[in-house]
């Protein structure tokens, strides 16, 4: 390294930040080649080397196809699916034809008002595509195409803050006792242990998703992409999770008649996993017989969500339970319900709902509808609701504060009342729900 002079002019000679030696032809001035030397030197000791950027031609729609390669075998198949379409819909439209160096903060702020302005992106969408960019960018720096991410410093659009859809108790209760019989046990499921659909429909008796009765837990390690019909890792490291079984539950898995094939716990019509559009149907007669505020079924994890905060659990032990990736998070996104929901004491969260026990209170509702007036959904069933029958036979439950086994229906029992905490409705011996093909 160093200078060179070559007839009247004066060059220099230097290590790029990739090894290879080079030359660069300054001029005349030699005062002038070593303050270029020097600048040189630091810029490739402190990682900023504008000489390699200018050289370089990539454009964004090459480094957009070497990212896409790189990078999205490492998330999810939900979020390369929208990561896709967002770079085909949103990025490569404004962005494809540039050179990567030639993108700026300013271009970048002239993308987010254009959008903003023609009222073509909705404010959501534009921050999604907004922090893609900015991973792509932060990528692109760590690959040496960059010498920095140009976009630190631009933020996203403020968006308005919506309340959450979350049901209350008695809305819960009312769409699940209303539920129909072939579904009810999914609803359940979903209410009670705030599994994504994707989690619920991924469910197997071993090996994933399997509800473990020994521990009471349910172990999420898989997802079902619904779009790309893909099973995979779930969203995130933290959605492999163990979630707790509360008894209503427990009983409805154990009830199902999928426990005898040993494979998927809610198996479609033909043995594989059952698709979204039959459960969509059913949902929306449900909700529309019930009369209760329309929401998603992904929202039922809001509502799970604020059952454990009624219950007045810990923010940590919500953030597990839900698989979030921090409790902060889940601070933010339900820390108002914290202040304004009442706290109750109780055991598990059914009981916020089913105070008197889940099969009591449906053969309380089924008894006072008439024959043939609770919504019906095409599917299969294998066998109907049987009746609550020979409660003296199924006189064991498992508490979840002690895992004691106790028998509810013993007289004077001394045990029961501490189990049950003075709660006089207990935990009844439940029917048998059953399911058949979804």
């Amino acid at each position: 390294m160093g200078l060179v002079q070559r007839g009247v002019r004066w060059c220099i000679r230097y290590y790029g930040p990739d090894g290879r030696q080079r030359w660069e032809t300054i001029g005349p001035n030699k005062k002038e080649a070593e303050t270029v030397l020097h600048q040189r030197l630091y810029e490739v000791r402190a990682g900023k080397y504008p000489i390699l950027a200018r050289r370089s031609r990539i454009t964004f729609r090459a480094f957009a196809d070497e990212w896409q390669t790189k990078h999205l075998v490492r998330v999810c198949a939900s979020t390369a699916k929208r990561y896709r379409e967002l770079i085909k819909h949103q990025l490569l439209p404004a962005f494809g034809d540039r050179v990567l160096s030639s993108i700026t903060s300013s271009t970048v702020q002239a993308f987010v008002a254009e959008a903003v302005r023609s009222g073509r992106l909705a404010p959501k969408t534009i921050n999604h595509a907004l922090a893609l960019l900015k991973q792509m960018l932060t990528a692109a720096a760590d690959w040496g195409y960059l010498a920095a991410s140009p976009l630190g410093k631009v933020r996203k659009l403020r968006l308005p803050r919506h309340p959450l859809p979350v049901w209350t108790p008695a809305e819960l209760r009312r769409f699940l006792l209303s539920a129909p019989e072939a579904w009810r046990p999914v609803f359940v499921v979903a209410v009670f242990t705030g599994l994504r659909p994707g989690e619920i429909q991924a469910m197997r008796w071993t090996e994933q998703n399997w509800p473990d009765f020994m521990t009471n837990k349910i172990h999420v390690t898989k997802s079902y992409e619904a779009r790309s019909k893909v099973l995979g890792a779930p969203k995130t490291d933290r959605s492999v999770r163990d979630v707790d079984m509360v008894p209503t539950v427990r009983r409805v898995l154990t009830t199902l008649p999928s426990r005898t094939a040993s494979g998927l716990v809610f198996p479609g019509v033909h043995g594989g996993v059952f698709p979204r559009s039959p459960w969509r149907r059913a949902w929306e007669r449900t909700t529309q017989a019930t009369r209760v505020p329309p929401i998603r079924p992904y929202d039922l994890r809001h509502a799970f969500a604020s059952l454990l905060v009624a219950a007045g659990k810990n923010p940590l032990y919500i953030a597990r339970q839900m698989g979030h990736y921090s409790a902060g998070f889940t601070l933010d996104t339900y820390g108002h319900l914290m202040e304004s929901v009442p706290k109750l004491q109780v055991e598990w969260i059914d009981e916020i709902v089913f105070p008197e026990g889940f099969e009591a209170a449906l053969k309380l509702h089924m008894s006072g509808v008439p024959s043939g007036a609770s919504a019906r959904t095409p599917v299969q069933r294998s066998e109907p609701l049987e009746s609550l029958i020979n409660m003296t036979e199924c006189n064991i439950v498992q508490t979840g504060a002690t895992g004691d086994m106790v028998d509810p229906y013993a007289k004077n029992s001394n045990r029961r009342r501490a189990s049950l905490r003075g709660h006089s409705g207990g935990r009844h011996c439940r029917p048998s729900l059953s399911t058949g093909r979804f």
